[in-house]
């Protein structure tokens, strides 16, 4: 039985869009090079500066909707978000290509300077470097949350799931896991009422 074009899944769309953005599998490996390579204390900000801001691969709601489909697969976010936006423009090799750029380096990096930091960690200069990069991380995070916010901020669904998962995580201190398990039905239950034009 054919389908309702209504009904097809716009994934295929999304992803010949991506295509006709002039998106090559030389310029994924640089991207996610300069991505890992300057990445520091969090690679999420970096990472939207990249492929949001300079090379416009995507737009702030097509990032959000990545960011929400890769947070719910295992493995780290940033190498499932490498990963399928090579898939999406350049196929499997592509997929290979992001992820070999963004891991290459820092593997490299983080080798050496782990044996570096093993030998001076209880320097004192050390420990305020270490400090200053985590308070440094943490800003960065809490910037990068407040854009993706930003376009949302008229749902009255987005606001009141963040305010619960912030509640539940920073204030009720529970696991992640079980706040994913409540709370991803819940949102997602909420934003199809909504959709269907009650709310």
């Amino acid at each position: 039985m054919p389908l309702d074009p209504v009904t097809v899944p716009n994934t295929q769309s999304q992803a010949h869009d991506l295509m006709g953005r002039g998106i090559t599998k030389r310029g994924l490996f640089l991207c996610f090079l300069m991505v890992g390579v300057t990445g520091f204390g969090g690679v999420l900000p970096v990472f939207v500066h990249e492929v949001v801001r300079k090379r416009a691969w995507l737009r702030d709601d097509e990032f959000a909707e990545l960011l929400a489909v890769c947070q719910v697969l295992p493995g780290p976010n940033i190498v499932n978000m490498s990963m399928v936006l090579g898939m999406r423009t350049c196929g499997l090799s592509g997929a290979f290509v992001s992820v070999l750029g963004l891991l290459l380096l820092p593997v490299a990096l983080v080798l050496a300077l782990g044996a570096l930091y093993a030998s001076f960690a209880h320097l004192p200069a050390v420990e305020g470097a270490v400090r200053a990069i985590a308070a440094a991380a943490a800003g960065l995070l809490i910037a990068i949350t407040a854009r993706l916010f930003w376009p949302q901020r008229a749902n009255p669904v987005a606001i009141l799931i963040g305010l619960m998962v912030l509640i539940a995580i920073a204030w009720l201190r529970l696991p992640l896991i079980w706040v994913l398990t409540f709370l991803g039905p819940v949102s997602v239950a909420l934003t199809w009422w909504r959709r269907r034009g009650h709310g």
